[in-house]
């Protein structure tokens, strides 16, 4: 059990609001990404049938779409080998994907794999406590 003064200092803020902060900055680099790399991104896959269209449709998507195109394009590229093997992805695509998006793309997983982490944490950290 943690002291009660815990809950009151400076380290259980930190330790609580963290998840948080870091929750805001993946979702504040999604959009960065979304708005600065996803057309790139699309351009990279143009031979891949689930994509083909997209890049006709960006100009005319708002925010949250284009969000939603690049979790779709984290998303075949985070695991390729199911995208390759339905069909939806071109595996000349994915060998050909350019390493600096790649890298970016790299950088997102990670950081939503420490959000996740963090929470797991604090949560379990939070049902011992009471």
């Amino acid at each position: 059990m943690v002291d009660e003064k815990f809950w009151y200092s400076g380290i259980a803020l930190v330790l609580l609001l963290c998840p948080i902060l870091l929750a805001l900055v993946s979702l504040t680099f999604s959009y960065y990404l979304s708005r600065r790399h996803l057309k790139e991104m699309l351009v990279a896959m143009q031979e891949s049938s689930y994509f083909y269209g997209w890049l006709d449709k960006l100009p005319y998507q708002g925010w949250f779409e284009r969000v939603l195109m690049f979790v779709s394009v984290r998303g075949m590229m985070l695991f390729p080998n199911a995208g390759v093997r339905r069909g939806f992805l071109c595996a000349k695509d994915v060998r050909n994907f350019p390493p600096r998006l790649k890298r970016l793309l790299t950088v997102k997983n990670t950081l939503d794999g420490i959000v996740i982490v963090w929470t797991a944490v604090v949560y379990t950290f939070l049902k011992l406590d009471s």
